[in-house]
């Protein structure tokens, strides 16, 4: 047996630990301080360096968090000291792979870097990659739409977690087996969104070299005006007259006032009422002052290379949706309508949902919202960031689409929303996502369009480019990822003409 690997990292040195594959792994490594106490709300501080040689074979503390709508699993310790990231290499030997940092989905106020799904033993030992995965704090911790600091410390906390952890990275990854000058960003949802954010910093974009955000939802921004309008009513359901005695409030009195809010912007969403408000990457007064996709738009990151896709049916209607009253009552035409309406007008709303109806004859009323909801929230945003890229700095946009149904009776035999996660990873038969989307292990042919996906990455990841054309503004062309090689022009169809001028 292979003796537990020793690594001497700038803070101290980590003992890891050997999986079956022989891949060396080192968990809930400490990449910034705890944010409690009187670092709450604050930039992510140094950790502070230890003597003799710590344990990092357990998972670390994840950030403090609700309990999801869609738990599959029990929630791993949570914690404020929860700034810890995990490393799977294939070995400790100074070889300088591509490293492949992962940022976690879970809209900014769930989820983790650790657990089944995101295991990066499979993609390491396979590809001969470093792959990291990150916590990152989140909700009212990561993303407070108030400043209790003044207004020249950003209120994005969560994404200056993971610069944090981007700038240990660049400092230890070498230890590792890894080349700090390789650094490939891939991640899911709000990873994936995260990962847009980031594009757009400078304080961010030094650590990086390529971008591969996956069914990253919108890209946007919260404004000020919004901003100000969340802290107002936080603070209220706190129970407290100003945001800084949030500073001294229990995590389960922040977390419950969190709670209640994130309820009420859905039952509103279901009354049809309003645009949601949530907690997630705001406007503020210095990397972030603009909207994400605008300052990629100017010209700025034009030479990352990026990756970018989505899922076929994104929000698609599934019976597991229709559980959920919100949901339920987001997919109706009135309620989409209404919806665009706030956002871009009567005329405008009303031309969109038209466009579907005649691109997709005969369609249900449920499915025509689900395609809008998912063009909307994923996939033109997807295409907007190639369009920018591409046109920018034509040959380095690569875009993809997952068109894999999940048959279970719950997914609806859609490939909905996190339908990919597990193949990126190689952790199908591990991950919870797998019975709840398929209801049964993963075919012989769902296995080798998997490893075809982790091949892609790594190639990305290794050569800034993927194995099939570039995307351009004229040909569109799109790496569909199902049984049997396929490519395609324009897959988003007559449909997609309905955003134009849109994001």
């Amino acid at each position: 047996m292979t003796d537990a690997p020793i690594v001497t990292t700038t803070a101290g040195r980590l003992q890891g630990a050997v999986d079956p594959r022989g891949i060396l792994v080192f968990r809930g490594v400490p990449y910034a301080a705890d944010t409690g106490g009187a670092n709450r709300f604050r930039p992510p501080q140094p950790v502070a360096p230890w003597q003799g040689i710590r344990d990092a074979i357990a998972p670390g503390a994840i950030a403090p968090q609700n309990e999801p709508e869609f738990n599959l699993s029990t929630l791993p310790d949570m914690s404020e000291d929860c700034l810890n990231l995990n490393v799977f290499t294939p070995a400790l030997d100074g070889a300088r792979r591509p490293v492949l940092f992962h940022i976690h989905a879970g809209a900014f106020v769930s989820g983790g870097g650790g657990g089944a799904t995101h295991s990066g033993a499979i993609l390491a030992a396979e590809q001969d990659v470093v792959v990291v995965s990150v916590n990152y704090r989140l909700g009212v911790f990561g993303f407070p739409p108030f400043r209790v600091h003044g207004d020249e410390v950003s209120n994005n906390l969560g994404l200056l977690d993971q610069i944090a952890a981007l700038e240990w990275v660049k400092d230890n990854i070498a230890a590792f087996g890894g080349d700090p000058r390789n650094v490939t960003l891939f991640g899911y949802s709000a990873g994936g969104w995260s990962i847009v954010a980031l594009m757009a910093s400078r304080k961010a974009r030094a650590l990086f070299h390529r971008a591969a955000p996956q069914s990253g939802s919108e890209f946007g921004a919260t404004s000020l005006r919004d901003q100000r309008r969340l802290t107002e009513h936080f603070i209220g359901l706190a129970g407290v007259a100003d945001p800084s005695a949030l500073l001294d409030l229990p995590v389960a009195d922040l977390l419950a006032a969190q709670k209640t809010l994130i309820a009420e912007q859905q039952n509103a969403a279901e009354r049809q009422t309003e645009e949601s408000l949530n907690f997630g990457p705001g406007l503020d007064f210095g990397d972030w002052a603009a909207m994400p996709l605008g300052v990629l738009r100017a010209g700025y990151a034009a030479e990352v290379p990026l990756l970018v896709g989505t899922t076929e049916d994104e929000l698609g209607f599934a019976a597991f949706r229709g559980t959920i009253p919100w949901l339920l009552g987001m997919h109706t035409r009135e309620a989409i309508v209404k919806s665009l309406a706030l956002a871009y007008g009567d005329t405008r709303a009303a031309a969109i949902w038209s466009a579907y109806e005649i691109a997709y004859p005969g369609e249900s009323e449920q499915s025509l919202a689900g395609r809008i909801r998912s063009d909307r929230y994923y996939r033109v945003p997807a295409i907007r960031a190639a369009e920018i890229v591409a046109r920018e700095r034509p040959g380095t946009a690569w875009m993809y689409r997952f068109d894999v149904k999940a048959p279970s009776e719950i997914a609806g035999n859609v490939s909905t929303h996190a339908t990919d996660l597990a193949f990126w990873f190689g952790t199908m038969a591990d991950s919870p996502l797998q019975p709840f989307m398929f209801g049964r292990p993963p075919t012989p042919e769902e296995e080798v369009l998997a490893k075809t996906m982790r091949a892609d990455l790594a190639t990305f990841a290794r050569e800034g480019a993927c194995p099939w054309p570039a995307y351009d503004a004229e040909t569109r062309t799109t790496r569909i990822y199902a049984p049997g090689e396929t490519l395609a022009r324009n897959p988003a169809g007559a449909a997609r003409a309905a955003w134009d001028g849109l994001f």
